[in-house]
């Protein structure tokens, strides 16, 4: 991650600009939690300011906590309730924060820098948590800004990126808003640095990395997250592709996958029932789960991604 200064003054114009042009408040109906759930909500600060809203879920005897980042939903933190990743991971033993992205959900502030929201929802689990290893798992938008963060992640022991990508100039492709963006880089260069994942993860700071590639994503193509797999640091990284996975639905789909996850978080998957809950259920019992193929080993000695 770039460590230049970036002034307020084009944090809140780049700010407003990405608001009006890109991305807007992202507020959607949250979807109730479970009655058997506890959980507490909590606010806490964001990238210049933001007010952010977050959910805590205490693990009965926990060995960590891991911070979830959203993909593009309008009920933001809501969506890892839904589709049964804090089910999963408090039966696996870890606390688990989840929170709105600033101009998403009940959060408030500019968009652009959500990295710095990472980092911030990363020393609000280490505080809650009482000083537990702490891991950071993000899905589509969410592991861009967690890439991007990846640097400065240094008491962080496993990060998860499932379908990340390396820019949001490579990830639009072409049309209008590549055309903005490339404005953008010329206009605010240091801001643009900030946000170039590929150029991020190669820094990346945590003990363990996986990047989940859903081979039929036609949201972010395979080929963008298998750039930011080569640009993760090779020793400490493990590369899952899930056959058959659209966009959102690896954890669904796969059990290799999240057998991927509970090592990354440093759990070997003998000491955890292998089920995803919620809206998975009727994926494993109707015998969707399809199994995914590794780059190979653990979290070295991987051997290169084929490109497509």
């Amino acid at each position: 991650m770039s460590t230049e200064a970036i002034s307020r003054t084009e944090r809140l114009i780049v700010g407003r600009l990405v608001k009006t042009f890109f991305a807007g408040h992202v507020k959607g109906r949250a979807w109730p939690i479970p009655e058997y759930l506890p959980h507490e909500r909590l606010r806490f600060e964001g990238n210049t300011g933001a007010r952010l809203a977050g959910i805590w879920f205490p693990a009965e005897k926990p060995r960590g906590a891991v911070v979830l980042v959203h993909p593009h939903r309008r009920y933001g933190k809501h969506w890892f309730v839904k589709s049964g990743w804090v089910d999963f991971l408090r039966s696996a033993g870890f606390d688990t924060l989840t929170f709105d992205l600033a101009g998403y959900g009940e959060s408030r502030g500019p968009a652009t820098y959500y990295h710095e929201d990472v980092l911030a929802a990363v020393e609000v689990a280490r505080r809650w948590s009482g000083g537990l290893p702490v891991h950071v798992v993000g899905v589509s938008i969410g592991a861009f800004a967690a890439a991007n963060a990846a640097p400065r992640l240094e008491r962080v022991e496993g990060l998860v990126l499932e379908s990340p990508f390396p820019s949001f100039n490579e990830w639009y492709g072409g049309g209008r808003h590549r055309r903005l963006m490339e404005v953008f880089d010329r206009t605010f260069p240091k801001s643009s640095r900030a946000i170039q994942a590929d150029f991020n993860i190669a820094g990346a700071a945590a003990r363990r990395v996986l990047v989940a590639i859903a081979e039929q994503d036609e949201i972010t193509s395979p080929a963008l997250s298998e750039a930011v797999a080569l640009a993760a640091p090779a020793s400490r990284t493990e590369v899952v592709r899930v056959p058959g996975a659209r966009h959102l639905e690896p954890f669904e789909r796969s059990a290799a996958y999240r057998a991927a996850v509970l090592r990354a978080l440093g759990v070997e998957p003998a000491e955890h029932k292998l089920r995803a809950v919620g809206a998975s259920d009727a994926l494993n019992e109707g015998g969707g789960d399809r199994d995914a193929a590794t780059m190979p080993g653990r979290f070295g000695d991987r051997a290169p991604l084929q490109m497509r």
